[in-house]
C-alpha cells in the first residue's frame, strides 16, 4: 500500500513541476502577460515549481532533519499577497512592499551563506541542527500565517466592494481563492501538528511530504483557476486602490448626497430603469449606469444605498428577476426554455441566474414557473 502511495505521489510531483513551468510558459507567449497579475501568477508559478523540483530531485540539505533546501518557499507568501491585491485594486508597488520580501533575503543572502562557512557550520549548525532547521520553519509558519489572514481580508473585502460596483459578480468574487486558502490553512495547521511529533519521534519524512503535497496542490489549483481569472476592476478607471479608498469614499458620499435632492434624483432613476432597461445588459455597472444618468459614481452609489437600504448588485438583480417573472407570465414566450429566458433578462450564466432566483422568491425557477402554469 506504502509503494502505491508513493508511485502515486511520485506522478502527482512531477505533473506539477511540468504543468508549473508549462504554464508560465503560456502566459509569457499570452496576450495575458501584459497584465501584472500574470507576471506575478509566473513569477510564483515558477518559484513553486522550482521548490517542488529542488524538494523531489535534490537530496542535499543544510545538515539538518528538515529538508531547507531554498528559500524560494520564503516568496510564495509574499506573491500571493502582491497577486490577490493586483487583481482586486490594480496598486503600485512602493518601496514599502520591499519589507514583504525581507525574510527571503535575510535567508538567503545572510543565513544560508553563512551556512556554508565551515566555522559557522561547525559552531552553530551542526552542533544545533534540530534548534536550527525547526527555527526556520517556525519562521515560515508565522509568515505563512500571516499572510493567510491578510489574504482572506483582502477577499473579504472585495466581496463586498464588488456588490457596490457590479450588477454581475462571475469572475470576481475570488471563492476559489479563498477556498483554496482555507485548504491551504488546513495543510498549514497539519504542518505545525506534525512538527513537534516528527521532533519526538525522529522521524521527519512527513513534514517533507506535507510540504511538498502542499507545493504541488497550489502548482495545480492555480494553473487551472489563475490562468483564467481576469484583473476584476480593470476595466473601471474610477476605482483604484479600493482598501485606501474607503473612508475617503464615505466622506464624499456624505458631501455630496446633502447637495442633491434625493427624491427628484431617485424619481429619476426609477424612469431611467423602467424605459431605457439598463439591466438587461449583464455587463451593466454602478459607474457605467451613473455615466448614462449624469450622475457622480458616489452620487449613485449614495442615492441606491439611501433610498432603497440595497447595495447596487441587489437593486439590479431585483429588476431582472421581476423581467424573468414577467417572461413567465407571457404567453408569446411560453415555448422559450428558463435559460433563455434568463439570458434575455441579463442574468450571464445558469448557476448565476438559479442562486439569484432562489435568494430572490424562495424557489427555483422550474418551481416558479411550474406554479404559474398549474
Amino acid at each position: 500500500m506504502e509503494n502505491i502511495f508513493n508511485k502515486i505521489l511520485e506522478v502527482a510531483v512531477y505533473s506539477s513541476i511540468v504543468q508549473g513551468f508549462f504554464f508560465t510558459l503560456i502566459i509569457f507567449r499570452n496576450k495575458k502577460w501584459e497584465k501584472k497579475s500574470n507576471k506575478i501568477l509566473a513569477a510564483i508559478l515558477i518559484i513553486l515549481s522550482i521548490s517542488v523540483t529542488h524538494s523531489a530531485l535534490i537530496d542535499v540539505d543544510l545538515g539538518g532533519p528538515f529538508k531547507i533546501k531554498e528559500p524560494f518557499v520564503l516568496l510564495i507568501g509574499p506573491l500571493l499577497y502582491f497577486y490577490i491585491r493586483e487583481l482586486i485594486s490594480s496598486k503600485r508597488f512602493v518601496f514599502s512592499d520591499i519589507f514583504h520580501l525581507l525574510p527571503f533575503f535575510i535567508f538567503a543572502l545572510i543565513i544560508l551563506p553563512l551556512a556554508q562557512i565551515n566555522a559557522f557550520k561547525d559552531n552553530l549548525v551542526i552542533s544545533n541542527v534540530v534548534a536550527f532547521s525547526v527555527g526556520i520553519w517556525i519562521l515560515t509558519i508565522i509568515q505563512y500565517t500571516f499572510y493567510w489572514f491578510i489574504n482572506i481580508r483582502l477577499i473579504n473585502i472585495n466581496a463586498a466592494f464588488i456588490k457596490m460596483e457590479f450588477s454581475n459578480l462571475e469572475g470576481r468574487t475570488l471563492t476559489w481563492m479563498k477556498n483554496f486558502l482555507h485548504i491551504f490553512g488546513v495543510c498549514l495547521l497539519i504542518l505545525t501538528i506534525t512538527i513537534p511529533i516528527a521532533i519526538h519521534s525522529n522521524n521527519y519524512k512527513l513534514v517533507d511530504t506535507i510540504v511538498c503535497l502542499s507545493l504541488v496542490a497550489t502548482i495545480f489549483v492555480l494553473t487551472y483557476e489563475g490562468l483564467f481569472q481576469e484583473e476584476i476592476f480593470s476595466n473601471i478607471s474610477a476605482i483604484e486602490h479600493i482598501e485606501l479608498n474607503k473612508s475617503v469614499a464615505i466622506e464624499k458620499n456624505k458631501s455630496e448626497q446633502l447637495n442633491q435632492d434625493n427624491s427628484e434624483s431617485m424619481q429619476k432613476l426609477l424612469v431611467f430603469m423602467d424605459e431605457k432597461k439598463p439591466y438587461l445588459e449583464e455587463g451593466l455597472t454602478l459607474t457605467g449606469l451613473a455615466q448614462e444618468l449624469n450622475m457622480t459614481r458616489n452620487q449613485l452609489s449614495s442615492l441606491i444605498n439611501n433610498q432603497t437600504g440595497e447595495n447596487f448588485y441587489k437593486f439590479i438583480n431585483k429588476y431582472r428577476i421581476e423581467e424573468v417573472k414577467k417572461l413567465f407570465s407571457d404567453p408569446s414566450k411560453k415555448d422559450y426554455t428558463i435559460l433563455a429566458m434568463a439570458y434575455e433578462a441579463g442574468f450571464p450564466s445558469k448557476s448565476s441566474f438559479h442562486n439569484i432566483f432562489k435568494n430572490f422568491t424562495g424557489l427555483t425557477p422550474t418551481e416558479y414557473r411550474n406554479r404559474l402554469q398549474s
